[in-house]
Parts: C-alpha cells; structure tokens; sequence
C-alpha cells in the first residue's frame, strides 16, 4: 500500500491498479454526526463518478463502496497540471467538452483544477468528485467554471488566456446553455474581483 495524498477531507492510498480513499474523521464534530456526513459524501461521490460516465465524461471506475471508503480504478497517465504548458489548445478542447457534459447532466465539479484532470492515451478523465454536487442552476455552473480560471491564473500563467480561450469556445460548442453560463461566469468573477480589492 502507497500513501498517495493527505488531504483534509481524505487519506488517498494505491494497491496495485486500486485507489482507496478514505474520508477522514473529523473530532470537532459529534460521532454519529460524522459517521453520518462522512458516509453520504462518499456515496454521493460515488453516484457522481457513475453519472459522470454516463454524461459521456471519463472517470475512474468505481470498484467498491463501504461507509467511508470508495475503491477506485487506478487511471495510470500524466495529470493535467504537469502537461497544459506544452500541449494547451488540444487539452484546453478536451476541458471544455468534458465540462460542457457534466453540465449538461447538472453535475457540478466543485473542485476543476488540473491536478483533478489526467490525460492517458490521449484521452482525458476527470477524478475527484469530493466537493461535487447536483445542481441545474447557471450560477453553480458558472462559479464551477470560475474556480478552473483561478486555478490556470495561477498554475499556469504563461498559457492561461489561450487555454482559457479554448476551454470557453469548446463548452459553448458542446453546451445548449454555455452562453447563459459564461454571461453569469461574468458576474461572479466582478464579485471575485471586489472581493479581492476590499479584502
């Protein structure tokens, strides 16, 4: 067994072709409460990863399903995060679709950063549904869309306006509604904006 991550919401370990990860307990809050909200996050992330595939959105398989544990495919490619910068415009394409399709199923990422995001044979597969959620609202599309701008602004500077640019044409290609999410997309970042000038 492989310790592979320590987050704050869980421990992530590999044996052999299997990802585990577990929710890790959090004292601050009452014990069945925990046990409680520990086991619907990893059910929900199960779910998620399953509509994900369903969407037409690569993700890891889900193998086996326990309270607190999920039991994963190990997908064995290059994350995002380590390739954008020599490749951008064909990865920043494959972004933009496999969101445009989450979206259209009303699944929210929570969580759009490269690191989430691992390319193998070409392909692209999205991992980490831990802060997903169902929503068909444009405002939690667009703030979805918002947290994946941050993160290439500050990751990926050097590549940031073209991948942006590409991500953005490929979900408005591949999503009815992109406009409508794009037009709020705008708003949320002058609100980020302000935030920032009065924090």
């Amino acid at each position: 067994m492989q310790l592979i991550a320590k987050g704050a919401e869980a421990t992530i370990t590999r044996d052999n072709d299997t990802i585990i990860k577990e929710r890790i307990k959090k004292d601050y809050r009452l014990p069945e409460l925990d046990e409680k909200i520990r086991k619907r996050r990893t059910a929900l992330e199960a779910r998620l990863l399953r509509e994900a595939r369903r969407a037409g959105v690569l993700t890891p398989q889900v193998l086996g399903e326990e309270k607190n544990i999920l039991m994963l495919e190990f997908i064995d490619g290059q994350k995002v995060k380590d390739i954008l910068d020599g490749n951008c415009r064909d990865i920043a394409e494959k972004i933009g679709e496999s969101i445009a399709k989450l979206h259209n199923y009303g699944i929210i990422h929570g969580d759009l950063t490269t690191s989430n995001m691992i390319i193998k044979d070409g392909k692209i597969y999205f991992i980490d549904f831990g802060l997903g959620f169902i929503s068909k609202r444009t405002e939690d599309k667009a703030v979805d869309l918002y947290l994946l701008h941050e993160v290439l602004e500050s990751t990926h500077f050097g590549v940031m306006e073209t991948a942006w640019n590409e991500i953005l044409k490929s979900y408005k290609r591949h999503y009815q509604d992109g406009e409508k999410v794009i037009k709020a997309l705008l708003s949320v970042e002058k609100r980020g904006r302000y935030k920032e000038r009065s924090g």
